[in-house]
């Protein structure tokens, strides 16, 4: 506490003002590193590309956590890693995966944000935990991708001690939902460019297909198209994939 000479009724607590200043400092380290982590992850051509960034981008973000992973769903909802920064985190979220359970699959289910607090102690789980344990985790945090596509979760693995104190489980928690919430707005960027860039390339596809068709039957665009979706319902085969068919073969 400082007492100003001149004006003895005026106190200012030093203390209260630097705690105050160093907050202030930290809130910007961290806004800072989210928006540095949330650009490299948008640069990303492709999800696949991304989800990697994403595991790295939380290490460097979240306290104390160096085994970091993110499971999606991938092509018929099969749940799958996607990204990990170390063997480790790729072990415990493929053992979560292989066996149905743990934090990981409750999140993605819709859980939000799950805790395994204190592997030690954890009671539920039965099959999962003695697994993370023995890859030497002591604590875990798995919180649900927020972006409509890829579905999917950040796992977090803590192998130097438990989460059992609640300021640094809070901390963590805090931490990892904000990353997140950053991860999931640029994932869903990369998501919606790589869809866009797609569709664009199977309109091109269908659109040579549709002028082999054309110039070999001697037929209109409305024609050649509605030959190509008659041929995709007779096989029940994509459309797509019926007019790649055309472009490779030259012929229906």
């Amino acid at each position: 506490m400082t007492r100003h000479a001149e004006n003895p009724v005026v106190t200012v607590w030093s203390s209260d003002v630097e705690d105050e200043d160093e907050d202030e400092d930290d809130g910007d380290e961290l806004l800072t590193a989210l928006l540095t982590s949330a650009r490299d992850i948008a640069a990303a051509e492709r999800v696949a590309d991304a989800l990697p960034r994403i595991a790295y981008g939380a290490v460097a973000i979240v306290p104390d956590v160096r085994d970091a992973g993110v499971a999606v769903r991938a092509r018929r909802g099969v749940l799958a890693c996607g990204g990990h920064t170390t063997e480790t985190a790729a072990r415990v979220d493929q053992a979560q995966i292989g066996m149905g359970e743990g934090p990981c699959i409750d999140a993605v289910a819709g859980a939000d944000t799950v805790t395994l607090s204190n592997a030690a102690t954890e009671t539920r789980w039965p099959r999962f935990v003695p697994e993370a344990v023995r890859h030497g985790v002591r604590a875990s945090l798995s919180v649900r991708l927020t972006s409509r596509a890829p579905v999917g979760a950040l796992n977090l693995h803590v192998t130097r001690h438990a989460l059992d104190d609640r300021s640094a489980r809070v901390r963590t928690q805090r931490c990892a939902r904000m990353f997140v919430a950053h991860a999931s707005l640029a994932l869903a960027g990369t998501d919606r460019v790589e869809n866009l860039e797609k569709a664009v390339v199977r309109r091109d596809v269908i659109g040579q297909a549709k002028g082999i068709l054309m110039n070999q039957y001697d037929v209109d665009a409305d024609e050649a198209f509605a030959r190509l979706r008659r041929a995709s319902q007779t096989t029940n085969t994509k459309l797509y994939d019926v007019a790649a068919w055309v472009v490779a073969c030259r012929t229906l």
